[in-house]
């Protein structure tokens, strides 16, 4: 089930990877309409932070099935592998579990409000819809708790294994 985990992650990872070089397409359409040609565009800020926030939601669950989130490296360096596990499978109960199961509720709610009402962004004089966006919430969301859960087992793996191969995607 792990390795199912890892796949869809990093697939999803793969996939949204692909909108780094519209997000940069986009970035320099708009600089140069608007500094070259005095010609700013109305849609460039709301598409640059649908862009952009899609990618970092997505991108979650992919960093941390290959261990690039942010760590105190001070600590966890100087610490066997089986204490590195236990250390993190504390902070998964703890911290881990408690944020993203508030953010994929909280981001159900929020998108379920966003398409009752089908909102449009207030940011531009476009409006685009926006609640296909915030659907990205609850779903990054739930990637990213899949994948928690898969470092997890890892850890407690390792914990009672004493395995250190088990911790690797």
């Amino acid at each position: 089930m792990m390795g199912w985990i890892d796949r869809i992650s990093e697939g999803v990872g793969k996939a949204v990877s692909w909108l780094i070089p519209l997000l940069i397409l986009e970035l320099v359409y708009d600089t140069v309409s608007r500094y070259l040609f005095n010609a700013p565009s109305e849609w460039s800020y709301d598409i640059s932070y649908m862009l952009y926030g899609t990618l970092f939601m997505f991108g979650a669950a992919h960093t941390l099935a290959v261990d690039k989130h942010v760590r105190i490296e001070i600590l966890s360096d100087k610490v066997t592998p089986r204490t590195r596990a236990m250390i993190d499978a504390v902070c998964y109960v703890i911290f881990f579990f408690p944020a993203v199961g508030a953010l994929l509720y909280f981001g159900i709610l929020f998108a379920l409000k966003s398409w009752n009402l089908l909102e449009v962004s207030g940011e531009s004089m476009w409006g685009p819809p926006i609640y296909p966006f915030k659907t990205v919430i609850p779903i990054a969301a739930a990637l990213l708790l899949l994948q928690g859960v898969a470092q997890f087992v890892r850890c407690m793996t390792l914990i009672v294994k004493g395995n250190h191969d088990d911790l690797k995607p």
